[in-house]
């Protein structure tokens, strides 16, 4: 069982593990779509934030927290490490529940300024990481949230039937535009199942958290499956539009100033607009 934040209770289902079911790739069911892949959007993340302090949600074999020439914290209560990890990296083998419940003084100290959550593939999950990490964060910080997009209904089943599988993850960016315009957010088309950037984070922002169990509810209450607008990835960019590389040099220079939530946000809203008004496109 994660052990959860104070006040916030966990529900029954998955603790973590990642099964793997058999399925035959080329199902309808299996289909993945997206322009360039997510570890080519991470590493142009990393490239152009040139972060300070790296934290990563969810592990597996080690390629995305590779991407990371930075001092970083790795949480995967199960890694898979399929290559050897930098000397300034650190690994906690802990559910990310049990680390923010455990590691609150290392993250006052070291606050990230960019983060990918990548954990378990269920909306409260998502939704506990993103506000562990929000609650820590420091200014300027970019939060990038994986599987937001799925392809086909069954990837977005919460009980995994299919190798490809985001479960409902995307409920995520639905709420968080719902509840917080404050925030700053960017979804895009990346392979295999879509990526969201997320700044302007706000520690002193309590209202996802004092609302945890009724935005909780309010999801699983509702319909399972993705409407057409995330099935079809409408208002997705694609990496190589110029509001993308505008906004994370543009955050860069922020998170260097150590500019207030409000600021960020309001700063990437007006660069997206002038990036999108651009004629030409440019790549990351």
């Amino acid at each position: 069982m994660r052990r959860l934040l104070p006040g916030l209770s966990a529900p029954a289902g998955p603790t973590g593990s990642r099964p793997q079911p058999s399925a035959a790739a080329c199902a309808p069911e299996e289909a993945v779509r997206g322009g360039a892949h997510y570890l080519e959007a991470l590493a142009v993340c990393h490239r152009l934030l040139r972060p300070q302090r790296y934290l990563e949600i969810g592990v597996r074999s080690g390629h995305s927290l590779a991407l990371a020439s930075c001092a970083a914290i790795a949480v995967d209560p199960a890694p898979e490490l399929a290559r050897e990890l930098a000397a300034t990296t650190r690994l906690f083998t802990v559910t990310s529940d049990e680390f923010f419940a455990e590691q609150g003084a290392l993250l006052s100290q070291e606050p990230p300024d960019f983060a990918f959550v990548d954990g378990m593939h269920l909306f409260e999950y998502a939704l506990r990481d993103f506000l562990n990490i929000e609650r820590s964060c420091a200014p300027g910080c970019l939060v990038a949230v994986d599987d937001v997009f799925p392809s086909h209904p069954a990837q977005a089943s919460r009980e995994r039937h299919t190798r490809v599988w985001t479960g409902d993850v995307w409920k995520l960016h639905r709420t968080l535009a719902a509840h917080r315009p404050d925030l700053f957010l960017l979804p895009l088309d990346t392979l295999p199942t879509g990526l969201l950037l997320v700044a302007g984070l706000d520690p002193a922002n309590t209202l996802l958290r004092d609302r945890y169990a009724e935005l909780v509810s309010d999801a699983s209450s509702a319909e399972d499956v993705p409407p057409a607008a995330v099935l079809q990835r409408e208002g997705a960019l694609p990496l190589g539009h110029p509001v993308v590389s505008a906004v994370l040099v543009a955050l860069a220079d922020l998170r260097r100033a150590a500019a207030p939530p409000g600021e960020v946000s309001a700063r990437l809203r007006a660069v997206a607009l002038d990036a999108a008004r651009s004629p030409g496109r440019t790549g990351g």
